[in-house]
């Protein structure tokens, strides 16, 4: 996989716009209706996905992979670790494709469309009692999950828990693991999911459950029913 996307700065005499996806949600009626009605809406996590007794939904290794770290200066420090991501988030998934065939695989006789991911997403994070962060986008479909990096050397020195000892600051040492392996774990499916074009939201919190059910009447205004799509 290509190594995380750097932010980036613009600057143009023009207009430049991103035309966000939208993202279908799939779900049955009477929670379609709870969430219009009152908005209340379930977010789910990687721990429930691992749970879960729908084929569909469930998958036992969400946010689970391999790292794989080369150094491209030659010096021959090569690195593999298995870490996991998104233990601290809540999560909601849907799909960039209105579709029959999902529908009936989600076994769902309703939802909705979200038109605007970013404005959604922001309105149910301030819904979310300690919110840390939040981020958004497209998984990405591979047969196994694995990264693959070439970020060159990590310093193992400066992760020492002193400069006279050679046990390593665990703490540090997952943390530039994590820091090589960007967010890709948060979006990274197999293969055998491919067909569910999924698009995920995630928030990022200071003490999630499994699940939480938020209030959010504002995220309402970024959805359309499947029942109003023309």
């Amino acid at each position: 996989m290509s190594k995380p996307q750097a932010p980036i700065a613009v600057q143009m005499l023009k207009e430049w716009r991103i035309r966000r996806p939208y993202v279908y949600r799939y779900l049955e009626k009477e929670f379609v209706d709870l969430f219009f009605k009152e908005g209340i809406l379930r977010l789910s996590s990687f721990s429930k996905f691992s749970k879960h007794g729908d084929e569909e939904r469930l998958d036992a290794q969400e946010g689970r992979g391999i790292i794989e770290n080369f150094d491209h200066t030659g010096q021959g420090q090569s690195m593999f670790a298995a870490i996991g991501q998104g233990h601290d988030a809540y999560v909601l998934c849907g799909a960039l494709k209105h579709s029959q065939d999902l529908s009936q695989a989600f076994s769902a006789d309703s939802g909705f469309r979200i038109n605007d991911t970013t404005s959604f997403g922001c309105a149910i994070a301030n819904a979310i009692l300690g919110f840390r962060g939040g981020l958004e986008g497209s998984c990405v479909y591979a047969e196994k999950r694995v990264v693959v990096r070439s970020s060159g050397q990590i310093d193992l020195d400066s992760m020492r828990i002193s400069p006279d000892r050679k046990e390593l600051d665990m703490g540090k040492m997952f943390a530039a693991i994590s820091n090589v392996a960007g967010d890709d774990l948060f979006f990274l499916k197999l293969k055998a999911y491919e067909h569910q074009c999924e698009y995920r939201l995630i928030w990022v919190v200071s003490s999630p459950n499994e699940h939480i059910d938020v209030v959010c009447p504002e995220a309402r205004e970024f959805c359309t029913r499947f029942e109003d799509i023309a």
